[in-house]
């Protein structure tokens, strides 16, 4: 892939950069609940800093379909940034998707944004498959450069998808089999093993090859995987040197229904840290379930990304980053 990473941006004293982070987090009553995403791009924003720049954060919370929201105003992230970055260094832009324009990829728009700055920077992997103004136009109209959170994604997810150690594993949860196609389909033809939850295995209607492992309790209704698929998967994990995860194997929120997620993580957890293991985890109900779990530092690399990771891992690049490419 030929973007051009951050280091080589010409930031100088008061240069303005416009960095596409990811802002999207869980907020309640104003109180960021989880600031995983948010915390990725630290390292971009700081080596602004050090350089002399200015960063111009810019992002979206939730979807406000073009209208004001103060639930989802990024304002609210204004303590967090100034606690980390320190007050005046920085400025921070409102909700994008408070413009119509920006979804649409309007190109008036991100001239507009553009014009905020001297460098644009792409911080944000999770928005990276979405056409929109502040992820594809913009880099029409300004030097283009991947921020540090993005250059680990790729690079990390790569591990999975060129040359990994094998054998290599693919635990895929969730409920939507739908979105997870692509990618199970894609890893039946080059890893060892892909494990489904017993949700996705009981829409599973396409071939089950010999590599393609479903859940023994397959069943609409069932909201975590039984002990005797816990002790499959586990078993696989055991015998892997890369595992990548995506997607929670049961309905994680309850507690009673947390036990199959709970033992998988642990045993990618355990097998990371002695070393055995490179594990890669990724999707936003993922890191909501590992995090709950207080395992998210335990796996090698944790990614920001639901719907990017997935088509990325499918196709190999995604429209925000073939944009920096340009």
């Amino acid at each position: 892939m030929n973007i051009k990473p951050l280091s080589e941006a010409p930031i100088n004293k008061n240069t303005k950069v416009l960095v596409r982070c990811d802002l999207d987090v869980p907020i309640k009553n104003g109180i960021i609940e989880e600031t995983f995403r948010l915390d990725s791009s630290l390292p971009t924003l700081k080596y602004i800093i050090e350089k002399g720049g200015l960063p111009i954060i810019a992002g979206h919370i939730g979807r406000p379909n073009g209208a004001f929201s103060s639930e989802l105003s990024t304002k609210q992230l204004l303590p967090y940034f100034n606690e980390n970055l320190g007050e005046g260094n920085f400025e921070l832009l409102e909700n994008l998707r408070f413009d119509p324009r920006e979804e649409e990829n309007d190109e008036e728009f991100a001239k507009e944004l553009a014009s905020r700055g001297q460098i644009y920077v792409n911080d944000s992997f999770a928005t990276c498959h979405r056409n929109h103004a502040s992820i594809t136009g913009i880099t029409k109209f300004l030097p283009s450069f991947a921020g540090i959170a993005l250059q680990r994604e790729i690079s990390n997810l790569k591990k999975v998808t060129e040359n990994p150690e094998r054998p290599l594993s693919v635990i895929i949860g969730g409920s939507k089999l739908e979105s997870k196609l692509p990618v199970i389909e894609k890893f039946q033809k080059t890893a060892d093993y892909v494990m489904l939850s017993s949700l996705l295995s009981a829409n599973w209607s396409k071939e089950i090859t010999q590599n393609l492992i479903l859940s023994d309790n397959k069943d609409i209704e069932s909201k975590d995987i039984n002990e005797k698929t816990r002790q499959k998967f586990m078993e696989i994990i055991e015998k892997s040197r890369t595992v990548l995860w995506a997607g929670p194997l049961g309905m994680y929120e309850e507690e009673k229904y947390i036990a199959g997620t709970k033992a998988i993580a642990e045993k990618i957890a355990e097998l990371t840290q002695s070393n055995k293991l490179y594990s890669v985890v990724g999707g936003g109900d993922t890191v909501a379930a590992i995090n709950k779990l207080g395992l998210l530092n335990k796996f090698s690399f944790v990614s920001g990304g639901g719907s990017a990771m997935l088509e990325f891992l499918a196709k190999g690049t995604l429209p925000g980053i073939e944009a920096l490419e340009k």
